[in-house]
């Protein structure tokens, strides 16, 4: 999920489950030693009040970059929040694959970036850049708010903070009609389980049109009447 522009809010200290953390969520850990740098990570899973499971991601997935007994810093974007949290390296394992047991932090300091629901679509979509000189390039939209998206593209298109246009044909009761959006990028990662970058962008100066035409788009199906 792609963050949303909201009014700037203090970091909160929050329960780790409180985050929804999924399998296979993209992370970077690092170890807290000079010198040391952040790593493409995983999640994997956790149990509550024991232990965090992370593993590596990427062309180094056969090992952790992690040693057991140093302390380390976790990060990460939920879609709805950007977290941190530190903790120490209890074990790592090989077998049955390749991943770090870290100890269960009480609480993690959490920013909450995105208020508003996503709509999931997967719509091919093209984007302008400003080093692609107005071409667009193709790519998929997955999903869509009133204040943002997030495109899946086969590279990672721009840096945090660059303005992008974003160009996609809907359809409203039938007719198409064509919506060209400015926006700004977010974040973005690669994807754990495939050749993809996830991009997350806010759009920015939105016309009424265009607040209407997102409007329609994001609204869930009716339910057919009796």
């Amino acid at each position: 999920m792609a963050s949303d522009p909201t009014e700037p809010t203090e970091v909160s200290r929050i329960p780790l489950k409180a985050l929804g953390l999924r399998t296979g969520m993209a992370l970077q850990t690092r170890r807290l030693v000079e010198g040391a740098s952040k790593k493409e990570s995983q999640y994997f899973g956790a149990i509550e009040s024991k232990g965090v499971m992370v593993g590596p991601l990427g062309p180094d997935g056969d090992k952790t970059g992690l040693t057991e007994g140093e302390i380390c810093v976790v990060r990460g974007f939920t879609g709805q929040y950007e977290f941190s949290f530190l903790s120490k390296v209890l074990q790592t394992f090989e077998k049955p694959f390749v991943y770090a047991l870290l100890a269960y932090p009480t609480k993690v300091d959490a920013h909450l970036v995105r208020q508003s629901m996503r709509t999931k679509v997967s719509w091919p979509t093209t984007v302008e850049l400003k080093s692609s000189e107005g071409v667009p390039l193709p790519v998929t939209l997955i999903d869509i708010s009133m204040q943002g998206a997030m495109i899946k593209a086969v590279e990672t298109l721009a840096p945090v903070g660059e303005v992008l246009t974003i160009n996609m044909t809907v359809s409203i009761d039938g007719t198409a009609a064509s919506l060209r959006l400015m926006a700004s990028v977010c974040h973005n990662h690669k994807a754990s389980y495939e050749d993809a970058y996830f991009v997350g962008l806010a759009f920015k100066d939105l016309t009424q049109q265009d607040k209407l035409v997102l409007n329609y788009l994001t609204q869930p199906p009716q339910a057919p009447s009796a």
